[in-house]
């Protein structure tokens, strides 16, 4: 017949292997925060149970006593480890070496003071006994001062949780109440072991220790504690003012923080219930390698600003908003940098916003576990663009109107008045000679206002051309064509023979407007204007130089500021088309005056 002794050893064993199954996690994912506390405390709780029942199969003093060491060892380590655990969980430590000296040293001391007990009796007394196979010890002094030290880590580790329980919400606050009760059945049964409610002389912590382990494979495996939940996320969390939210596969709400509730009207009680129960758009968003994206499956896709939510969680945990990428629990499991983001539409207290959505995965093993969804409000920016693109396309409007209609109307006008003045001044003289010459001279101003203004338009129609240069050739036709309508100056071209630049259009407008300004403001009695091409290893160069008095600091001040007003405006737009022609070219626009005249210079960055 089988004896009660043999059985309860063997219900120890069987615990303390059973309870090595906890050791998977730890070992598979060691950089996980908080892997190394749980795997020491799950050594100690295994250790207990097994040190106990191999203690129920042998005899003897010497080998008896040296199980129970193995077993206040492992009360050690489990409180050493529980610390750890609720530490690193909280973000309130990380195992250092400092740390990881000072946990082993602690045990190395108490294993000390067990091998030496002989000499000083702190450990347990002379009065201890062996009861059949288990030991019935007589407490020394040092075994008070173990037991207070480690029911010390225990209550600060415990207490750790039970502040980050009370700072958060949802799974993570459940996750926290088990993790902070799940001491409570072995520190019942070791109580009740070490002070004698329950008559008995077999130890009842191991069996405690069963009850902590299934509270810690419920945090660990069904609610995949720390995989989920970023560690210590209300630090990171605490400044945020986009909406957070956690969904696991199954679109399920894991965390939210408390600018989402707020913003979304989401209770306490929102942990496990569908994210479309609060938020329809992101039923079934996905990260962006996950094959579904916000715009596809997101629900209404909006064309302007944010949702109304700000993202502030409780227990605030790191979202990863514009692509940021963090750590989600521990070395494996990571929030992944996203590609993008989509726009959504929320209803917010009564109001349709617009949020720029981003989605972050959590991976663990290739395989995605979670996401975490940062929704940013963007309504003002969307209205924004509202409002720009309707004066955009008024200002397309009006440009249309000024520069197809009044300008073809205005030039068809002054062809007319020019004609019929060159005809009037056939058989004009004197006064009124003059005065025909002075109508003819006004019409070619405005006739060469309205080319111009023909030539800003097809600059902005052109914005985003380039074309190839040979600035030689482009001096020399524009010299041509200026030298027919100002014959009376000097015309020289020099320098480079052939220098080839690639750039924005409108290069050949912007030096015909330099040369047409040399000549027609040239106040010399034998105006000259020259033209000199140069190319050097950092670029090619264009200069126009004349001999007149040259352009006014007003003129150059106006261009500087880029800025017309009723006070402050420059006497034409050839200088204006030069210098835009420059901006889009990623030219410098030079000017060099003194008494002898003035040079204005484009320098192109390449050349070839």
């Amino acid at each position: 017949m089988v004896s009660v002794t043999a059985v309860v050893g063997v219900a120890y064993l069987l615990t303390g292997v059973g309870l090595l199954v906890l050791l998977r996690e730890p070992i598979r994912r060691p950089d996980k925060p908080g892997s190394t506390g749980f795997a020491l405390a799950v050594l100690g709780i295994s250790l207990w149970p097994l040190s106990q029942g191999v203690n129920y199969f042998v005899t003897g003093f010497a080998p008896s006593m040296g199980l129970w060491t193995l077993r206040l060892s492992a009360a050690s380590i489990i409180s050493v480890g529980w610390f750890l655990v609720a530490a690193e969980v909280t973000g309130r430590l990380s195992l250092s070496r400092t740390v990881a000296a000072t946990a082993v040293a602690y045990v190395l001391i108490e294993l000390l003071l067990v091998v030496t007990n002989g000499t000083h009796g702190l450990v347990f007394g002379p009065a201890t006994t062996v009861r059949g196979t288990v030991p019935v010890v007589a407490y020394g002094p040092w075994f008070w001062v173990q037991t207070a030290v480690n029911y010390g880590l225990i209550v600060v580790g415990t207490g750790l949780l039970v502040v980050e329980w009370s700072r958060s919400s949802g799974l993570r606050r459940r996750q926290t109440a088990v993790l902070s009760v799940a001491v409570l059945p072995p520190v019942v049964a070791n109580l009740a072991t070490l002070f004698g409610p329950v008559p008995t002389v077999h130890d009842l912590t191991p069996f405690g220790l069963v009850g902590s382990g299934l509270l810690l494979s419920w945090a660990l495996y069904r609610a995949e504690f720390l995989d989920i939940v970023p560690v210590a996320r209300q630090v990171a969390m605490a400044e945020m003012q986009d909406a957070v939210v956690t969904l696991d596969d199954e679109d399920r709400v894991v965390d939210c923080n408390r600018a989402a509730r707020t913003q979304f009207d989401i209770p306490r009680s929102y942990a496990g219930d569908p994210v479309d129960r609060y938020l329809p758009s992101l039923a079934g968003v996905s990260a962006p390698d996950g094959g579904t994206t916000a715009a596809d499956s997101a629900g209404p896709v909006a064309d302007d600003g944010p949702p109304a939510g700000d993202g502030q969680p409780d227990t605030d945990g790191p979202p990863t908003g514009d692509g940021l990428s963090t750590t989600a629990g521990d070395g494996a499991a990571t929030a992944a940098r996203s590609s993008g983001s989509a726009v959504v539409s929320e209803a917010v207290d009564g109001e349709t916003h617009s949020f720029s959505v981003t989605v972050s995965p959590v991976v663990e093993g290739g395989r995605t576990v979670a996401r975490v969804v940062v929704l940013r409000d963007i309504t003002p920016i969307k209205r924004r663009e509202r409002e720009l693109e309707e004066r955009e396309a008024e200002l397309d409007l009006l440009r249309q109107i000024l520069s197809r209609v009044l300008r073809h109307n205005i030039r068809n006008k002054l062809t007319t008045i020019r004609g019929n003045a060159d005809l009037i001044a056939e058989s004009a003289t004197g006064d009124d000679a003059a005065r025909v010459d002075r109508i003819v001279e006004a019409s070619d101003e405005l006739i060469g206002l309205s080319e111009k203004a023909r030539t800003i338009e097809d600059l902005v129609d052109r914005t985003d051309e380039t074309a190839t240069y040979d600035l030689r050739v482009v001096a020399e036709r524009v010299v041509e064509r200026v030298r027919d309508r100002y014959p009376d100056a000097t015309y020289t071209v020099d320098g480079a023979e052939a220098c080839t630049v690639e750039t924005g259009s409108g290069v050949e407008s912007a030096v015909e407007c330099l040369v047409e300004n040399a000549v027609e403001h040239n106040d010399a009695a034998e105006p000259s204007v020259r033209v000199t091409v140069a190319r050097g290893a950092d670029g090619a160069e264009i200069r126009v130089s004349d001999d007149g008095p040259g352009i006014s600091e007003h003129e150059r001040s106006v261009i500087r500021r880029r800025e017309e007003t009723p006070l402050s405006h420059s006497s034409g737009i050839g200088l204006w088309i030069v210098s835009w022609v420059a901006d889009r070219c990623g030219a410098d626009l030079l000017f060099d005056v003194d008494e002898d005249g003035s040079t204005v210079s484009l320098r192109f960055p390449d050349a070839r």
